[in-house]
């Protein structure tokens, strides 16, 4: 019974994603949803935000939390909804990046947290082998675990390194595309702060 404790463990180890693959893989979905690029680039961010936390010595808590991921952002689009419709959709993405991170951090979370402090998990594996034919195998772990109070957050992990050299090496390919979308996103920022600042209330 330890035995099979051990392999399980081995095999579904509580790993944690670095803030680089939050960044990428939502941004990823989205744009291949043909959400508005130029907004998708703008509220990326937020997709790395919950990982301050780390700062405050309560990875996968302080910001994990249901508060910040969802009823802060929730409010926001019923204000949107009720006061501002030209915020909508901002608040939408906004709400998606902020979940994104959460559904991505399962292997450990205190969704519940101040109220909870346990971390839960949920990590589903699906395995396939050859032999005899093909036969998959999948299992679910899931459970809640003991808080453990983290002031660090790793930025990049060997997954997120080899993406991001596989970006470079497109990015060697596509330069000019590359320069085009860096200029188009310059130019979304740009904007969106002279906007900001054409309505700031103290000029």
């Amino acid at each position: 019974m330890e035995t099979d404790a051990l392999i399980a463990e081995d095999i579904l180890p509580l790993t944690e994603m670095d803030p680089f693959m939050h960044l990428l893989l939502p941004l990823l979905f989205l744009l291949a949803v043909r959400v508005d690029a130029k907004k998708a680039i703008l509220f990326a961010p937020l997709a790395i935000l919950p990982d301050f936390d780390a700062l405050f010595g309560l990875h996968r808590a302080l910001f994990h939390s249901f508060i910040p991921i969802l009823v802060i952002p929730l409010a926001f689009v019923v204000y949107s909804k009720l006061r501002r419709p030209e915020w909508m959709f901002g608040s939408v993405i906004a709400l998606f990046y902020l979940s994104s991170h959460v559904v991505l951090d399962l292997g450990g979370v205190a969704f519940f947290w101040p109220f909870v402090q346990e971390q839960f998990y949920f990590v589903p594996e699906v395995q396939f082998n050859l032999q005899g034919g093909v036969n998959f195998n999948i299992s679910i772990d899931y459970g809640m675990k003991e808080l453990e109070e983290m002031g660090t957050a790793s930025f990049l992990s060997q997954e997120g390194a080899a993406l991001l050299l596989l970006g470079v090496l497109v990015l060697a390919v596509f330069h000019k595309e590359a320069l085009q979308g860096l200029r188009t996103s310059w130019a979304v920022f740009r904007d969106f702060l002279a906007g900001v600042f054409r309505r700031w209330p103290f000029k």
